[in-house]
């Protein structure tokens, strides 16, 4: 089985190397990248049979590669974060491992490849067929109560979710304010990563929703929204990179 192998941080992509030779010998690399351009050029022209893929990588994320290029390969992502398992799933992953890797999480998810190659055939157009299977519909839109009615907003039409102790608001583009059912942690992973972005605990926005930012400290960011809101809407620390990345794709 050939591999071809995405990482962004040498010494990263080395460990990689030396947990395949360990986990099994005949394994064969075929080429690493450490962007997302060196990557779809491998990808495309030496078709591997097994793709590692870090996530974070030192142009963008990984899920550019797919808007660039058809990826046939089962991919088994790497990464030192948790949030996008759901991304994941849907670009053809089968396995989702989180750093710093061992030799017994590595072979793990070999042998589930394997498995999955003796029962449904090395063809990786049936594994993305599998994979596919797995992936969640989002969020199309939130049944609210208003006036005493009960009406549909759709996603499109939503600037913000912001939550208020024990409640989450829904504000729609129009300044129109809502009670959701749902946690901030139910309702992120139900909305369109492309759409939507955590910002901090308080704050999931919508790309339209943001109007500007302004420096708030070395590392973070505050938001600028619109429709507006007294509240503080500074992105945290741990997903200021992220933050940066959704923005510039």
């Amino acid at each position: 089985m050939t591999v071809y192998i995405v990482e962004d941080e040498a010494p990263a992509a080395q460990g990689l190397v030396r947990l395949l030779e360990q986990a099994d010998p005949t394994l064969r690399v075929l080429g690493m990248a450490d962007n997302v351009a060196d990557a779809v050029e491998g990808i495309t022209a030496l078709r591997p049979d097994l793709i590692f893929m870090d996530i974070h990588l030192g142009d963008d994320l990984c899920f550019r590669i797919f808007e660039r290029t058809v990826v046939e390969a089962p991919v088994i992502f790497t990464t030192a974060y948790d949030q996008y398992a759901i991304q994941a799933f849907q670009a053809n992953g089968i396995d989702y491992l989180l750093k710093p890797l061992s030799l017994d999480a590595v072979q793990q998810a070999l042998e589930k490849v394997k498995r999955m190659q003796r029962r449904f055939g090395i063809d990786p157009g049936v594994l993305r067929e599998l994979s596919s299977l797995r992936q969640p519909a989002y969020r199309e839109r939130f049944m609210v109560a208003s006036g005493g009615q009960i009406r549909s907003v759709a996603v499109e039409q939503v600037a913000y979710f912001q939550s208020e102790g024990r409640y989450v608001k829904l504000v729609t583009t129009d300044n129109h304010r809502y009670i959701v059912d749902g946690t901030m942690d139910r309702i992120h992973v139900e909305l369109d990563p492309r759409r939507f972005f955590r910002i901090n605990r308080q704050f999931i926005v919508s790309f339209q929703a943001i109007r500007s930012m302004v420096p708030y400290s070395k590392s973070r960011v505050k938001v600028v929204l619109h429709p507006n809101t007294d509240d503080d809407t500074i992105v945290s620390v741990e997903r200021s990179a992220e933050f940066k990345a959704w923005l510039d794709r």
